[in-house]
């Protein structure tokens, strides 16, 4: 089953929801990358962890910039997603199962 993920809210709730997520997206310079990433502050390295997390910035940036930060598992390091460009995010629910979400950003939600 596939829904769709139309605001920054759905987007990071998705990314939040379980250990990591896989994501599609369009590159700047327009070439496709899959990202294996992470939000869960458990799985993010002591030194590469923020000395804060404020969601209301994040969420401002998100709507404002159409950008979001976010922890690539792969190059353990912080990147920038845009998140006008994502195709779509794969998550797993508890039986490791997968679900994926394509990603409509027609409607993003002002805060």
């Amino acid at each position: 089953m596939e829904d769709t993920i139309t605001t920054g809210i759905d987007f990071m709730t998705k990314i939040q929801s379980g250990h990591y997520v896989l994501l599609k997206f369009t590159k700047k310079d327009g070439s496709t990358r899959i990202m294996k990433a992470t939000l869960n502050f458990d799985l993010i390295p002591k030194e590469k962890k923020p000395k804060e997390a404020n969601s209301e910035k994040i969420m401002k940036d998100l709507e404002k910039n159409k950008i979001l930060r976010i922890f690539d598992l792969e190059k353990i390091d912080w990147r920038t997603v845009p998140f006008e460009q994502v195709d779509w995010v794969q998550t797993y629910d508890k039986d490791n199962k997968t679900i994926r979400y394509k990603v409509d950003t027609k409607k993003i939600l002002k805060i």
